[in-house]
């Protein structure tokens, strides 16, 4: 061959090898994403303390004073009690004390707030859709476009154990009105026979605080959908198929934008608390249900390595500035917090138009 023509010809072949091909107008992904960072936190509403006016009923860890079937009939006028009941119970001995002649019933509950250290669930396999759309001139050095993506995941955190707690303790006494109970465990009847102990139905009511421990089973399952749509932009030229060396392959992405954040989230609760000083134990079963969507935002990084001028791998981590989603009944709350959690995916892209 003609030296020329021979030169002419390599130096074609090189042009072909090194120059990008023409750049591609839509990319679609997908494949296996994962949340992590989340948080789960348990905590205790306040509860409805029992009222305090007579004919009442009501109940505590250690006994109960409630209404008879008398209609809670007190003395005779000058008596030393307007009204009484016979329906009373109690646990313990040292609940009575006969030189002051009174009954005193204990409630303990969670003192409020959260009362066990936050959980992180842990990470499941969720899945991640994403297309995009380049807006960039062919002849620009980076590419850059806009990104419509929707990423679904599975929250599931469960836990079991004891744990030390402040407790809410409320102390109600009652007069006993010349009584001498019986020896504990003690129930009454709600039709009280003649001779039957009846005492005071009107308590005063002393409110503080017991060291104790809440012990059970505690879980939350969550679904979680995310609607994300913004702008990307190519932090270096587009890696193609064929070129000389691995390096020329990959590129690199950074993404931001904002998003619909969309919690369906369940939790239940089975507790045991206890107060050893007291003697005092109760269970406390919980559950509830809740739906929300919120406003979010992320920003973030994908990777790309190309394997032809069509089909690519592709990685991602993503900062996800989600919400707090309380989900609560009258005497349990679970917290999900994603406000600072991480989106990590995986996928293969499909890469056409020109």
């Amino acid at each position: 061959m003609h030296p020329f023509l021979r030169g002419s010809f390599f130096s074609l072949v090189a042009a072909t090898v090194v120059t990008a091909a023409p750049r591609s107008l839509w990319h679609v992904s997908a494949g296996p994403s994962f949340l992590l960072n989340a948080e789960v936190r348990y905590g205790a509403n306040p509860a409805a303390d029992p009222a305090l006016t007579p004919k009442t009923d009501r109940i505590y860890s250690d006994g109960f004073n409630r209404v008879d079937a008398s209609g809670n009939l007190g003395d005779a006028p000058g008596g030393p009690l307007a009204s009484r009941t016979g329906y009373f119970g109690f646990t313990r001995d040292s609940q009575v004390d006969l030189r002051a002649g009174t009954l005193a019933l204990h409630q303990a509950q969670a003192a409020g707030e959260d009362y066990v250290p936050a959980a992180r669930p842990s990470a499941r396999p969720g899945l991640e859709l994403a297309v995009r759309r380049s807006l960039a001139r062919p002849d620009a050095t980076r590419d850059w476009g806009l990104e419509l993506g929707l990423v679904f995941n599975q929250v599931k955190q469960n836990s079991n154990g004891t744990a030390d707690a402040n407790l809410r303790l409320l102390t109600d006494t009652y007069a006993l009105g010349g009584v001498v109970p019986q020896r504990a465990p003690y129930t009454g009847r709600f039709t009280p026979l003649p001779g039957d102990q009846r005492i005071g139905d009107t308590p005063t009511r002393a409110l503080g605080t017991t060291a104790g421990t809440i012990g059970g089973s505690r879980s939350l399952d969550a679904d979680v959908t995310i609607v994300r749509f913004g702008p990307w932009l190519s932090l270096m030229p587009d890696g193609a198929a064929g070129l000389p060396h691995e390096r020329d392959r990959w590129s690199l992405h950074a993404r931001t934008g904002l998003g619909l954040l969309a919690v369906k989230a369940s939790f239940r609760t089975a507790e045991q608390i206890q107060a050893p000083g007291l003697g005092l134990a109760s269970t406390v079963n919980a559950g509830a249900d809740r739906s929300r969507t919120d406003l979010c935002s992320f920003v973030g990084l994908r990777a790309r390595r190309a394997f032809n001028s069509r089909w690519s791998a592709v990685i991602s981590g993503d900062l996800l500035y989600g919400s707090k989603l309380t989900v609560a009944d009258t005497a349990r709350y679970a917290r999900l917090d994603t406000s600072r959690s991480y989106l990590v995916g995986f996928g293969i892209e499909y890469s056409g138009g020109r």
